[in-house]
């Protein structure tokens, strides 16, 4: 048993005792296992495509895959079910799986426009907006243990390891079941948060709903002054040290938006008016760490502007607009969920999220943190890679220049990684694995004529960073679509 006191020195005990079983080569991966970061440059969209050709010879069933890996976001369990079905039933599989506590759901994603007036042409009839929070995307997942249906994949993923196990036996994938109710709280990037929010754990608990997923942003709050904290204060409550002190200085409350699952049922195909409806409902009295977003009904000829001027006053990023009807769908990203932001206004129609693929030393007073600037990329959804289009030196106070250049010492490569290219003139003096995103701002985007075959040939002029280390994939980045969008809404007004 590796719980209970002394555990950290059991589970050292054990890993030693593999690795000294291990050649190098699988020590390596054996350790990046136990890490989480195999770092293969494998996507999870190239191994959904896989799975479907292992067992159906080609891509036929990638539709059906990403739908089924939207709900449960759990790859191993996702493999699990495509190798354990025949041919001819594999679909059927795919399809009964659904969205269950305690794994993940894919975040769904939100559209941007250029103007008000583009997003009236987007609607035909009313529509639900929300406040957009600066803040850390979490789902909070609440179940009881003996419920079999939320626990599909305690006997899947680590069945082999568990196999002729006794109560003696060492096992470093070991639940902690000392409570019947379990809480999970999981970014939109499918990190496991829990222990960094105890506060929304502890409401979670006492609320009277069995089992539930929640969509909500976790926000630093001031209880005093009864106003939001900076997303920069919020972010310090990301860590695994120090939370009950980190817990006073910085109190943060998710605000919730969504309902994915209550009480045993899956919500994810009911109407989003009605999703929201059954949240009111259930969040009437709300915990002190869990509280109810504000939800309008607005008809499209009221004063949309007018709430968003209200939010943005109140220390918000914007407005989130709904379309009322449809379900929710995960992992998507198109118009029916539409943001409007503050920096609507500004010369750039958004900001642009950014992956860093490597650096450049730096010079002068810089020389001494490590690095003067960083190489950003961007999505190629086509070519399934990231095109660096920028280099980034401004925005960043020694405090951050200092972390970023710890941070990135860990995911140092030797040779551009797979999966990236960029522009000679851009080449980096260090490379890095793509990890680490950032949000960019800058005074335009610019397009390089006849350079069009990595990022589209756009660029950002005087980019400046505005929030390192953001909680997204790699993958989530913006894509050289949505950069073309930009430039072409800044052009059209």
């Amino acid at each position: 048993n590796t719980s209970g006191n002394g555990s950290i020195s059991r589970k050292n005990q054990v890993i030693l005792q593999c690795l000294d079983m291990l050649s190098p080569l699988e020590g390596k991966y054996f350790v990046r296992i136990i890490c989480g970061e195999l770092r293969l440059g494998l996507s999870v969209r190239s191994l959904l495509d896989v799975f479907s050709i292992s067992i159906m010879g080609d891509k036929s069933i990638k539709s059906e895959l990403e739908s089924a890996y939207g709900v449960c976001a759990d790859i191993g369990y996702i493999g699990s079910v495509v190798l354990d079905s025949k041919k001819e039933n594999v679909v059927k599989n795919l399809i009964t799986i659904s969205a269950q506590p305690g794994i993940p759901v894919l975040s769904r994603l939100v559209q941007r426009v250029g103007s008000f007036e583009e997003l009236s042409e987007r609607f035909k009839e009313s529509v639900i907006l929300q406040p957009k929070f600066d803040g850390l995307r979490c789902q909070i997942h609440k179940w009881e243990e003996e419920d079999e249906k939320s626990d599909i994949s305690k006997s899947i993923i680590w069945k082999q390891f568990k196999k002729g196990s006794t109560n003696d036996s060492q096992n470093l994938f070991e639940i902690n079941n000392n409570s019947k109710i379990q809480v999970k709280l999981f970014t939109r990037n499918l990190e496991d948060v829990t222990e960094m929010f105890p506060e929304i754990v502890d409401s979670a608990k006492k609320m009277k709903q069995t089992s539930f997923i929640l969509d909500s942003e976790i926000v630093g709050w001031d209880f005093k002054k009864g106003k939001f904290l900076s997303y920069q204060e919020t972010m310090q409550r990301r860590r695994k040290y120090s939370v009950q002190s980190m817990r006073e200085d910085i109190p943060v409350r998710a605000f919730t938006f969504d309902l994915l699952y209550l009480n045993g049922k899956s919500l994810i195909h009911t109407d989003t008016k009605d999703r929201i409806k059954q949240l009111e409902r259930e969040l009437s009295t709300t915990q002190e760490g869990i509280v109810l977003a504000e939800s309008k009904s607005f008809s499209l000829d009221s004063d949309i502007k007018e709430y968003f001027d209200k939010c943005v006053k109140e220390g918000l990023e914007g407005i989130i607009v709904k379309q009322e009807n449809g379900g929710y769908r995960p992992g998507i990203r198109n118009y029916e969920w539409i943001k409007v932001k503050k920096s609507i206004d500004k010369e750039l129609v958004d900001t642009v999220d950014m992956v860093v693929v490597g650096y450049y030393k730096g010079s002068g007073r810089r020389s001494s943190f490590g690095l003067g600037a960083i190489l950003g990329a961007i999505y190629n959804e086509k070519k399934d890679r990231f095109d660096a289009i920028c280099k980034i030196g401004t925005g960043m106070s020694d405090e951050i220049l200092t972390e970023i250049n710890s941070k990135l010492e860990n995911i140092l490569s030797d040779q551009k990684p797979k999966g990236v290219e960029v522009v000679d003139i851009l080449t980096p003096d260090v490379w890095v694995i793509p990890k680490y995103v950032i949000t960019v701002d800058a005074d335009e985007i610019t397009k390089r004529i006849g350079e069009e075959k990595i990022g589209g040939g756009y660029s950002l002029r005087f980019p400046r960073l505005i929030e390192w280390n953001r909680d997204k994939s790699a993958n989530d980045v913006t894509t050289i679509s949505e950069i073309e969008k930009m430039f072409l809404m800044r052009k059209s007004i």
